[in-house]
């Protein structure tokens, strides 16, 4: 009789999906993981000393196991080395401590700015006597402000002549008086040339060139009456920069000018609150203006 066949054996089946078991697994440990590490960086001082407590009675030995550097095996501190529980937490004495710092800082600071605003107002005082006692203090607008010693010198019959930048006597005049007060001046200084907002004609094309011509004239009168040289440039700026509106014959008169200014070594700055902070959304105060540049200049 013949041998029935044997019947294949099933194949077994091969599970594709067995890698997602371990897959899950790490996912778990990363999560225990991430879970136990923001636990340890929100550590309680109290909370952290009550379970030490627990634990050294527990396993009853003294709270030494729980305490970095001490011990049996005298262990380190662990990932936080040489920290404490909340260690990192601001302390407001200390903030209090750096806003008082910075507050003495600034009044420093303030204190200075007004003892060179003050030996600035000096200047000042010496130069009107000065042109006081030759005659010439009319010719002359000096003030104080927060670009500094501003010396404003009108151009129309003691600079310059109308239309033209060659200095007339009683310009270099008033010069010999300006610059020895201030040539013995640290301080930085810039020579401004202004005109009217009267179009011109003949040598110069525009008030941009006029008032560049004058200022770069002022300046080397300067230089010849004793001023270093590295510490004045000179700009023209053309009618842009008016002391007063152009609507009349004297208010044009007295924007057509050459000023000089000296600026100070010290800028003012905002003032601050206790905690160290600015007390006002005002920037510090700059040592000239910046909104507007120059047609051109002759730095020297």
């Amino acid at each position: 009789m013949a041998k029935k066949k044997k019947a294949p054996e099933a194949e077994e089946h091969v599970n594709h999906e067995r890698w997602m078991i371990s897959y899950a697994d790490m996912l778990t440990l990363l999560l225990a993981l991430f879970i136990v590490m923001f636990a340890i960086s929100k550590v309680d001082a109290a909370k952290f000393e009550t379970f030490a407590e627990g634990a050294a009675e527990a396993f009853g030995q003294a709270n030494v196991a729980l305490q970095g550097k001490v011990g049996n095996l005298d262990g380190s501190d662990g990932i936080l080395e040489d920290q404490e529980p909340n260690k990192n937490s601001k302390d407001p004495n200390d903030i209090g401590v750096l806003g008082q710092l910075a507050l003495q800082k600034e009044r420093e600071r303030e204190r200075a700015f007004n003892a060179e605003i003050q030996k600035l107002k000096d200047v000042q005082a010496k130069i009107e006597r000065e042109l006081r006692i030759r005659g010439l203090k009319d010719a002359v607008l000096i003030q104080v402000d927060e670009r500094g010693l501003v010396v404003n010198i009108v151009t129309d019959k003691v600079l310059f002549d109308s239309g033209q930048a060659a200095l007339r006597k009683d310009g270099k005049a008033v010069l010999a008086i300006i610059a020895p007060a201030v040539k013995g001046l640290p301080n930085r200084m810039v020579v401004e040339g202004h005109t009217d907002n009267v179009p011109i004609s003949g040598r110069y094309r525009s008030n941009w060139e006029l008032s560049t011509a004058r200022s770069t004239e002022v300046l080397q009168e300067l230089l010849a009456n004793g001023v270093v040289r590295w510490r004045v440039n000179s700009a023209g700026y053309a009618d842009t920069k008016p002391l007063a509106p152009n609507t009349s014959d004297a208010a044009r008169q007295r924007n057509r000018r050459v000023a000089i200014v000296v600026l100070p070594l010290i800028t003012q700055v905002s003032p601050l609150t206790a905690d160290g902070t600015s007390g006002t959304n005002e920037g510090p105060r700059t040592t000239g203006s910046t909104d507007e540049a120059p047609h051109s200049g002759a730095n020297t």
